[in-house]
């Protein structure tokens, strides 16, 4: 009587069928041990057909591991405040998931606020840091435990940290010089309220900017909750000495630039110039309103989720995934 496929089979299975021990099919599958090629041609053959898969769980805990990752964005500290429904994080979570699983790591993603006293109560295995605050003390914490942790550039203090993180300065001048074009404008920047190190980069990244193209600096700090940035860019707009270029540097500030321009009877660029660090693509359907400039999140995501499989699986993290690009908006496509 022929064997029926168990519907849910499992490592003895494969054994059983495959003629072989357990830890035949252990080895054979995970390509350890001095085993034959035609033993382990046959067990995966036999793996495969019966529709096996090795638990990654099971895998992670005879290694010492959960094969959990954790991800969680303290810009904002202990505030409770939703980050996914913002294009630049929700790429990242996307992203960070799908390459977790590549590798063979399930990911928790953990809301913002109160919930950073208990974050380092879960057994991961890695802690991704999204838009850290400087000197963050979740990443210092977790360092203090062992825990392998990537977060941005800004935080690595030790030659051993890991990091990944786009080019500041590339970014800022890429804007600043677009929306100053034949020299006769003045960007101004808008910036949240938050103490993280992108916000606090991206300053430095402008006043840098700023001396070397002999323009006044000057940096506009709006709060991040409510209708706080509609309320600070309205009475920008609406000022006598309103300025002729101005750029937000988050993904909540392209709506509010657009709107508050057309209130005031502002025409773009032509009146003012307006630039975003944004991933909205929605917007990018419409250039005369906001000039857009991505740091590409997804790539971001995918290279911190490989640098820190890397480092808890004992590898050597790559160092040419440490930057990513960024580039303005390209409407002619």
């Amino acid at each position: 009587m022929p064997r029926q496929t168990p519907a849910n089979p499992g490592i003895r299975d494969v054994a059983a069928m495959a003629g072989v021990s357990i830890t035949t099919v252990s080895d054979s599958l995970s390509g350890k041990g001095r085993i034959s090629e035609a033993t382990r041609s046959r067990v995966r053959e036999v793996a495969r057909t019966l529709g096996y898969r090795p638990s990654a769980l099971a895998k992670g805990l005879r290694a010492g591991r959960s094969q959990l990752l954790g991800l969680v964005v303290t810009k904002y500290g202990r505030t409770p405040w939703t980050f996914t429904g913002l294009p630049y994080f929700s790429k990242i979570v996307d992203t960070a998931l799908a390459t977790a699983l590549e590798q063979g790591y399930a990911l928790v993603v953990l809301p913002a606020g109160e919930h950073l006293e208990s974050l380092l109560a879960y057994p991961l295995d890695g802690l991704f840091v999204v838009d850290p605050l400087h000197n963050d003390p979740v990443i210092a914490d977790a360092r203090r435990r062992g825990l392998p942790v990537i977060a941005d550039r800004a935080n690595a203090t030790q030659p051993n940290h890991l990091w990944v993180d786009f080019d500041h300065d590339r970014a800022v001048t890429l804007m600043c010089d677009h929306l100053s074009a034949e020299g006769t404008r003045s960007p101004v920047l808008l910036a949240a309220d938050g103490k993280d190190s992108y916000t606090r980069a991206c300053i430095a990244a402008y006043s840098r900017w700023c001396k070397r193209a002999n323009k006044t600096r000057s940096v506009i700090t709006v709060g991040h909750e409510g209708g706080a940035p509609a309320e600070s860019v309205r009475a920008l707009m609406r000022a006598a000495d309103r300025p002729d270029a101005l750029f937000g540097l988050e993904d909540s500030h392209v709506q509010v630039l657009r709107a508050e321009a057309a209130a005031a009877g502002l025409c773009v660029p032509e009146d003012i110039g307006l630039g975003c660090f944004s991933e909205a693509d929605a917007e990018r359907s419409d250039p005369g309103a906001v000039t857009l400039l991505t740091v590409d999140p997804s790539t971001l995501a995918a290279n911190a989720i490989k640098l820190l499989v890397d480092a808890i699986e004992g590898r050597k993290p790559s160092a040419g995934l440490r930057t990513v690009n960024c580039e303005l908006a390209n409407f002619d496509e």
